[in-house]
C-alpha cells in the first residue's frame, strides 16, 4: 500500500473521502487482489507452495491439495459526477482441490474443511489484506466433486466478494514548465515619478522554471 501520491491518471482506490488513500501503479484492480490473495496464502496452508493465479490447472502431474485463485466477476457503479468515479464489486474465487482417498472420505472432507478454515483465518486476520478494501461484504462456499480419470478431487470453491472505489483521473497534455512573475511598482517606489503605479508598466520581472522531477 502506497500512501500519498498523486496519481493524473491512475486508478487510486480506498474508502470513502480517503483519495488517494491508495494506489495500484499500472496494475488493474483485479490482477492487484489476486496477486495479493496468492502471496498472502503461498506456504500459509497444506497446500504450500502451490498456490496459482489462475482459473487453469498447472501443466505436468499436479500435486494435491492445491489452490487457485481468480476473479469470477466485477461490476462497476458510478458513483460521482465529473472525474469518472465507481463503486466496484468484486468477486475473488478461490478453488482449493483436494486428491481423494476413496478409503477414507470422511478424513478428506475434514482435510478440505481445515484447509477452507486455514484460507479464510489468512485472509481475514490479515491487516494488509482487508485494508486493500472498503468493506468484505459477502463469503460463500460451494463443495464440490470431480472426477478426473482415475483421480476423484474434491473442491471448495470459497468466493469472497469485496467492495472498494476507484477514481480515474484525467491525463493533462501540457505540463506547468515555468512560471513569469511581473512587479508594477506603487508610489513611492516606483521610479516614474511623474505617474506612479500602479499603471500597468512592471518594473520588474522574470521567469522561473518548474522543477518536474
Amino acid at each position: 500500500m502506497i500512501d500519498s501520491i498523486t496519481t493524473p491518471h491512475w486508478a487510486a482506490f480506498g474508502p470513502p473521502n480517503a483519495f488517494p488513500k491508495a494506489v495500484w501503479l499500472m496494475t488493474l484492480p483485479r490482477e492487484d487482489a489476486r496477486s495479493a490473495t496468492v502471496d498472502l496464502l503461498k506456504d500459509a496452508t497444506t497446500a504450500g507452495a502451490r498456490v496459482y493465479a489462475t482459473r487453469l490447472m498447472p501443466p505436468g502431474d499436479p500435486v494435491y491439495p492445491l489452490i487457485l485463485v481468480h476473479i469470477d466477476d466485477e461490476g462497476m457503479t458510478a458513483s460521482g459526477i465529473g472525474v469518472p468515479q465507481f463503486a466496484h464489486d468484486l468477486t475473488i474465487l478461490i478453488d482449493a482441490r483436494m486428491h481423494v482417498d476413496t478409503a477414507n472420505p470422511a478424513d478428506c472432507e475434514n482435510a478440505l474443511d481445515r484447509l477452507c478454515e486455514a484460507i479464510l483465518n489468512r485472509l481475514l486476520t490479515s491487516p494488509d489484506w482487508v485494508r486493500r478494501f472498503e468493506r468484505i461484504a459477502s463469503i460463500r462456499t460451494r463443495i464440490s466433486v470431480i472426477n478426473q480419470g482415475e483421480a476423484t478431487l474434491l473442491t471448495a470453491l470459497i468466493g469472497i466478494g469485496v467492495t472498494f472505489r476507484t477514481v480515474w483521473e484525467p491525463i493533462v497534455a501540457d505540463a506547468f514548465a515555468s512560471a513569469h512573475v511581473g512587479v508594477d511598482a506603487i508610489d513611492p517606489s516606483d521610479p516614474n515619478l511623474a505617474s506612479p503605479g500602479p499603471d500597468g508598466r512592471p518594473e520588474a520581472g522574470g521567469t522561473f522554471p518548474i522543477p518536474t522531477t
